[in-house]
């Protein structure tokens, strides 16, 4: 494995990520910086269902078959690549669920809707179940206009009352994108390929951001542990094919 390679995946996921932290200390505030009725928030939630049951599942055949496309097979070599796969995502899911019950962060937009006066404060929030918690936010949604907040975005919060740190999107698309990408370097598969698959979870990490579901600190500490998991997934992936070719040669 180039050394370069277990550098250059890194540097394209997380780097840009940490520049919304840096934002965010110069004070700028990503949540609310769109006009949540314009096209981009609504491509920032497009961007965000592509992570949704089906989008992940559609991305997640597309990218497997291009990887593994022209790859010589070898005895065990679909089931290795899908324990591998599912390893590095299993760990990222478990890891967000714990952190969340752990940190207890609130969203921005739970913040932002207790400064506006539509809720008594996070703590009152967060203390209700989930099911009780939904109907606060369409209680207090419903006074605002669809050019204020659109319909789409109150429905996407009321499904989104969980904590806030660390972004359960983030962490998906870092892992997705750092197991396919490692794995397209190895394969040299085209940089636009990987470039193009970067961009997209960077993407997803923005989306977060600009509709009030995350603070920077939730996405680049999402970033950190995504590539973490999902590097480890693709190079262990890659350590049993190199055993495996060698041991092919030997015979």
């Amino acid at each position: 494995m180039n050394p370069r390679l277990l550098l250059l995946v890194p540097l394209l996921l997380i780097l840009p990520v940490a520049i919304a932290s840096l934002g965010y200390q110069w004070h700028w505030n990503w949540f609310p910086l769109l006009d949540l009725d314009n096209a981009p928030a609504f491509s920032a939630y497009l961007m965000t269902l592509s992570l949704d049951k089906i989008g992940i599942a559609i991305i997640l055949c597309t990218l497997s078959a291009v990887a593994l496309y022209g790859w010589r097979p070898r005895t065990g070599q679909y089931l290795v690549f899908f324990f591998c796969l599912m390893a590095a995502l299993g760990s990222a899911f478990i890891t967000k669920s714990v952190a969340k019950q752990y940190f207890k962060e609130p969203r921005p937009y739970v913040i932002w809707l207790a400064e506006e006066g539509r809720l008594t404060d996070s703590k009152s929030f967060y203390a209700q179940l989930p099911l009780t918690r939904e109907q606060w936010l369409s209680d207090s949604l419903s006074d605002f206009s669809e050019q204020e907040v659109p319909n789409w975005l109150k429905l996407h919060w009321q499904d989104e009352v969980s904590y806030s740190f660390p972004s359960g999107h983030s962490i998906a698309a870092m892992t997705i994108a750092s197991f396919y990408c490692l794995l397209f370097a190895y394969r040299r598969r085209s940089r636009w390929l990987i470039a193009g698959l970067s961009l997209w979870a960077v993407g997803v990490c923005y989306s977060r951001l600009l509709l009030g579901l995350h603070w920077p600190i939730d996405i680049l500490a999402s970033s950190l542990l995504g590539t973490l998991f999902g590097m480890s997934g693709a190079y262990a992936f890659i350590y049993w094919d190199k055993r495996e070719l060698t041991a092919v040669w030997h015979k």
